[in-house]
């Protein structure tokens, strides 16, 4: 009651004093003093919370468990009825289009996903799908096709692209007012000013739940766990940047923690966290080895950051491609809708060469879940933040995703880098993997693709 009886004060005797000006010069002059006490009130608050001894934390409590799933609903109605008055004024309706390079299982799922909720809202898709092979000057003359064409709204490129394809390249190849992943130099950099731009889906999707739960962040700690670009990168720009500028940001404080972070570090700067985001580091095949006595039961072991130090170690199977059934409908609200369902071949073997050796792996894949497994390994470490790593009341927002094997069932099951039942039991605040930071990523994607067709931002 101090802090708000002194910002009264101050906003009555601020407005008091203000000398004879015109109209629009008062105006001016008293939205500045609004904003100047309002972070006066905001420091206030935020020193008193500051003050509260730490017996106030309550202990023997389960978080809130945050479901993407129903906020991206909630998001997706917002865009269907933006789209809806956008059409009503007499506008075109928007469009996506995807490029899908390769017979990646998890990425023809993503893009199956996207396509669909697309659909949903009432934005056309259309799909570009492209051999492995095709080459950096094929996508590029396509990107180049896209941006002139005034019916497309968005472009979007799936990645990963093939190890002969520059994703940079690619990315920047794409106009940024079209750019609806926000990954081109531009949007980056405009997100980097603080300016508006379209946002990774991603990291705005991170932002979104932080603000719609109402999760504080103003002088708050926070640790982002991973670096990358597309994720860590522009989630912690989004956290640490000044609450007032132009495009407002969280006023934390915030730390980036990554792959050569010690665990003992990271566990120092987590304990002290407010808010804990775990984006790690995508990891590639070269950084894990097969356990081949396990690997009918799927389970692969973490290895060497360095490909060199253990790559006469490493059985990673040169998997063939695998099988995709494809329709495609139309409905009156959009031209033509691709959608397809994935099947994995149920028996497949594959040999691979390495220092003269030869393994062969043939297994019985029942679910595209197995396949997608060995095909992609992990994008995060699981349990990577287990309980004695979370100070109590802190809010965890897990992007990982990886596929592990239930020990009690035996089958293959989605978790994130958070050991979900332990840290529950501490936080405040968690989402779910599934079920949390996933849906919200297309919704996100979606609402840049709304943003991009008004021009909003360009």
């Amino acid at each position: 009651m101090a802090a708000r009886a002194r910002g009264l004060g101050l906003l009555r005797g601020g407005l008091a004093g203000l000398p004879a000006l015109g109209p629009a010069e008062r105006r001016d002059s008293i939205f500045q003093r609004m904003k100047l006490l309002h972070r006066v009130f905001k420091t206030a608050v935020f020193q008193k919370q500051m003050a509260r001894p730490v017996s106030e934390g309550t202990s023997g409590h389960e978080a809130i468990i945050i479901s993407g799933t129903e906020m991206a609903k909630q998001i997706q109605k917002e865009i269907q009825r933006g789209v809806e008055s956008w059409i009503s004024l007499g506008n075109r309706r928007p469009h996506l289009s995807i490029i899908l390079v390769g017979d990646n299982p998890a990425s023809h799922m993503y893009v199956r996903n996207k396509i669909r909720a697309a659909c949903t809202v009432g934005i056309c898709s259309e799909l570009i799908l492209k051999p492995k092979s095709v080459s950096q000057e094929e996508l590029l003359d396509i990107t180049d096709q896209l941006n002139m064409d005034p019916r497309v709204s968005g472009i979007l490129v799936q990645l990963p692209l093939p190890d002969h394809v520059d994703e940079r390249t690619v990315c920047n190849g794409i106009t940024p007012e079209k750019d609806v992943d926000g990954f081109h130099i531009i949007n980056i950099g405009r997100l980097c000013l603080d300016q508006h731009s379209l946002i990774p889906a991603t990291a705005s999707a991170v932002w979104e739940i932080i603000k719609r739960t109402g999760i504080e962040t103003f002088g708050k700690n926070v640790v982002v766990a991973g670096r990358s670009k597309n994720v860590g990168m522009p989630i912690a720009m989004l956290l640490h940047t000044d609450g007032d500028h132009e495009r407002p940001g969280g006023d934390a404080t915030v730390t980036i923690a990554h792959r050569y972070t010690p665990k003992e570090q990271l566990k120092i700067h987590t304990q002290l966290a407010d808010i804990i985001i775990v984006a790690a580091d995508f990891l590639t095949f070269r950084s894990y080895i097969f356990n081949t006595k396990a690997l009918d039961s799927l389970v692969l072991k973490p290895g060497s950051e360095k490909p060199k130090e253990h790559l006469a170690s490493c059985r990673a199977p040169a998997i063939p491609p695998a099988l995709f059934n494809y329709s495609f409908m139309s409905d009156s609200s959009c031209e033509t809708k691709k959608s397809f369902s994935l099947s994995a071949p149920q028996n497949s073997s594959s040999v691979n060469e390495d220092n003269g050796h030869s393994q062969k792996v043939s297994r019985e894949l029942g679910s595209h879940l197995h396949w997608n497994l060995l095909l992609n390994a992990f994008s995060g470490i699981p349990k990577l933040i287990t309980s004695d790593m979370v100070k109590e009341r802190a809010a965890v927002i897990d992007v990982g995703i990886n596929y592990v094997q239930d020990p009690v069932t035996g089958k293959t099951r989605l978790v994130g880098d958070v050991d979900f039942e332990a840290v529950r039991k501490k936080a405040s605040f968690i989402t779910p993997v599934p079920g949390g930071v996933g849906p919200m990523t297309v919704a996100m994607l979606l609402k840049n693709t709304l943003l991009a067709a008004k021009k909003i931002i360009y």
